[in-house]
């Protein structure tokens, strides 16, 4: 008997074990095929340096940590110290090519971004690159404030926030200064190796331009004896010690769209001056086509209303305005949607005009004649049938009012018939 009890005791220990262990394995079974959430999709700046001095031109660049989610917009919204720094520009990496319509830059707020067509894309990268110039010495601040927006193709807004940089800005050293020593004729000199100025009369410094043959210039120091020149999408701390011209002029042609940092340093006889920067901003690409398109609104039984829809965005400078016109009128400023005057909405065709930072323009040319008539049409059409309908409504009620008083004769008719009736009967 004890070995059976102690038997069934083993049993019931064994295939409790074993219980146990299946409930562990369906729990680790289920924890493994849950979905994994994405992490949380941030913006991130980064720069070169951080201590800059008055005049120095730099770059900050915004990268995206997408957390693994698809993006297909992200858009960053970026303050800083405007009394301090310059903004010049925000140029698009790779990762989101297509440049959001309403850029804005100044003021201290830099609102730029980008979308994908087709498909979204999790990789993590550049979403793109804001250059600033240093006007000011102090303690200057960039940060991704809120307003930046990271969207999915659903679409939903996973952002969920970004950093600060500080910056440190000095002034501007003062020209170093050296003796000249004297010559047989000539008494002992005192050199100050100041940097030029630039300017260019074809590219001016923090402006878009379609000149892509940029032609710059500058004053001429005593006792300078040539300059060394550089051309690069990054500033540079040390441009060498080469010498590229003696005169005071340089011209690049054809130069490539995008924004490009111009440096110079001076060569005295005894030493170089301190590095001048000038910002050149170069689009030559006309923004992206454009299909405008016509809706016509009810205002009353007998009259629509027309509005013109339109919209473009730019890759580079951006959309700075656009002009309307029709058949051939002068273009006139004009933002969508456009309300048409009545004297518009006799025009055969209006031509939509949109106009870059840069001077650059897109034109699309839609008719509108024909799909007013149509419209003219479809609402005339519209009254004729209310018109009818109310007609026959109300030959309807007249015709209820006719069978109604007929009734009402035929029957004061029966009813007299039925009384001359009796009252004969009686007088028998």
């Amino acid at each position: 008997m004890r070995k059976l009890i102690m038997s069934r005791k083993a049993g019931s220990s064994t295939g409790g074990k074993k219980f146990i262990i299946f409930i562990m394995s369906v729990l680790v079974f289920s924890l493994i095929c849950l979905p994994v959430n994405a992490g949380s999709a941030t913006l991130s700046l980064s720069t070169a340096k951080t201590s800059l001095k008055v005049g120095d031109v730099f770059k900050v660049s915004v990268n995206i940590n997408s957390g693994g989610n698809d993006l297909q917009v992200v858009r960053a919204k970026i303050s800083y110290s405007a009394d301090l720094i310059q903004a010049q520009g925000f140029t698009l990496g790779s990762l989101f090519p297509q440049k959001s319509p309403g850029e804005l830059i100044g003021n201290g707020t830099i609102y730029s971004g980008g979308y994908r067509i087709g498909a979204g894309t999790s990789s993590n990268g550049l979403l793109g690159t804001a250059t600033f110039k240093v006007i000011k010495e102090g303690k200057a601040t960039i940060s991704l404030i809120a307003g930046s927006r990271m969207i999915t193709p659903e679409p939903k807004d996973i952002y969920s926030g970004g950093n600060s940089l500080a910056l440190t800005l000095s002034a501007v050293e003062k020209p170093k200064e050296e003796t000249k020593p004297a010559e047989a004729d000539k008494p002992a000199e005192k050199i100050v190796m100041i940097a030029p100025d630039i300017s260019s009369a074809t590219n001016p410094e923090n402006v878009w331009s379609n000149n892509n043959n940029v032609i710059l210039t500058w004053n001429q120091p005593a006792n300078c004896q040539g300059y060394v020149l550089k051309l690069a999408e990054e500033p540079l701390d040390d441009i060498g010690n080469e010498i590229t011209t003696t005169k005071n002029s340089y011209t690049y042609d054809n130069q490539a769209d995008g924004i490009w940092i111009f440096q110079l340093k001076a060569k005295y006889p005894t030493g170089f001056s301190a590095i001048a920067n000038y910002t050149i901003k170069i689009d030559t690409a006309a923004p992206q086509a454009m299909v405008p398109s016509i809706e016509a609104q009810k205002i009353s039984d007998k009259k629509n209303s027309y509005q013109i829809f339109f919209n473009t965005t730019d890759a580079l400078s951006g959309i700075k305005s656009y002009q309307i016109q029709f058949d051939g009128s002068p273009f006139k400023e004009a933002t969508s949607p456009y309300l048409l005057t009545e004297a518009e909405t006799k025009t055969q065709n209006v031509a939509i005009k949109a106009i870059d930072n840069a001077d650059n323009e897109t034109t699309a040319v839609s008719p509108i004649a024909d799909y007013i008539k149509q419209q003219e049409a479809a609402l005339w059409q519209l009254q004729q049938e209310k018109i009818t309908l109310f007609d026959i409504q109300a030959n309807a009620t007249k015709r209820s009012w006719l069978e109604f008083y007929l009734t009402i004769v035929i029957i004061a008719v029966v009813f007299i018939i039925i009384l001359a009736w009796i009252i004969m009967r009686k007088r028998k």
